[in-house]
């Protein structure tokens, strides 16, 4: 965004609330499972029960933007997203988008009100009783589905001690999906998985994956609560943010539970020290950053503080991942 010039954002800005619309109606229709092959609007029409003229309509929309390709009066994805959009394929991106357009991506935000006034009041949480479990994690499944595993696991894979990595810990895991593709990327592996999150919402995605007898579930806050020990890789994908605090006892703790020769792979924001990029990472975090909230990782924020507390070796990659321009430390004992 920030490589376009001032004028080609400013030409296209007021167009970009309907181009999140149709991107997420298209996401929700699932239609592109229904584009591997030509076919023409009024066929689809027909085939899913919808209005002939406005599917048609629809369809040149999504052809604009890139997604669809129109022949004639045919239509089908085009190659991105044949890749992207399809469910099922490994590096579908639809769940993930619409996880994060839809809550954590969009948090709502008066910026002339907290430039001109400062800080507001934060409307109080719901009551943890009366939250929707299930509902939540449904939803955070999709988030953690598709491409977020296959880049995850290219990661993974790519590291000289992915064949001698067995037991496995994921911090902050969420519904643990993103954890689960890599047990399950070696039938040797068992993984320990740590959240708030009930652990009935992380058993029940352990049992979509068939590996309910290879993990165990922590039901607590890894800053706070034991976290075991004997690891050889541990997983930190965008939750260094909650160390912030204490970035060297999260990491000191993390060093002792890890085996030998273990890995501890985190995955962070990598904001500038001058809070000026990359521009994805800026964006995402100003609400908490205006609401006087210090969220956000900095820039060599992880690998400053593993060397201090005695990592031997501190890789850093830096990289576009489906969530945004991020550090990826790798860290070994």
């Amino acid at each position: 965004m920030n490589k376009k010039s001032v004028f080609d954002q400013l030409a296209q800005l007021s167009f970009l609330p309907l181009y999140t619309k149709v991107l997420t109606a298209s996401l929700q229709l699932d239609v592109y499972s229904h584009l591997s092959a030509d076919i023409s609007a009024k066929d689809l029409a027909a085939k899913l029960g919808w209005n002939e003229s406005n599917t048609a309509y629809f369809l040149e929309g999504l052809t604009s933007i890139g997604f669809v390709v129109k022949n004639d009066e045919m239509f089908r994805n085009s190659d991105e997203a044949e890749t992207y959009h399809v469910k099922g394929k490994p590096e579908y991106l639809g769940g993930f988008i619409q996880y994060y357009i839809m809550n954590e991506g969009s948090m709502p935000f008066d910026i002339v009100k907290l430039v001109t006034e400062g800080p507001q009041p934060m409307q109080q949480q719901t009551n943890d009783q009366s939250l929707d479990f299930a509902a939540m994690g449904a939803m955070m499944r999709q988030a953690q589905e598709g491409y977020r595993q296959k880049e995850l696991l290219d990661i993974i894979r790519s590291l000289p001690e992915n064949k001698t990595i067995n037991s496995i810990l994921d911090l902050g895991c969420g519904t643990g999906l993103l954890g689960m593709s890599v047990v399950k990327d070696s039938e040797n592996r068992q993984g320990t998985f740590v959240d708030l999150m009930p652990a009935s919402i992380i058993e029940e995605s352990a049992n979509q994956m068939g590996l309910s007898n290879r993990i165990e579930v922590i039901n607590g806050n890894f800053l706070t609560d034991e976290i075991g020990k004997g690891y050889d890789l541990i997983l930190a994908v965008s939750v260094a943010l909650f160390a912030k605090e204490n970035m060297d006892a999260f990491l000191k703790k993390c060093y002792d539970a890890l085996n030998p020769g273990g890995v501890m792979l985190v995955i962070s924001e990598a904001i500038a020290k001058d809070h000026t990029s990359p521009w994805d990472m800026v964006m995402g975090y100003l609400p908490y950053y205006m609401q006087g909230m210090d969220m956000g990782v900095l820039k060599n924020e992880v690998s400053e503080s593993a060397k201090r507390i005695g990592f031997t070796n501190c890789e850093k990659r830096t990289e576009l991942l489906c969530s945004g321009i991020q550090d990826i430390d790798i860290l070994r004992k």
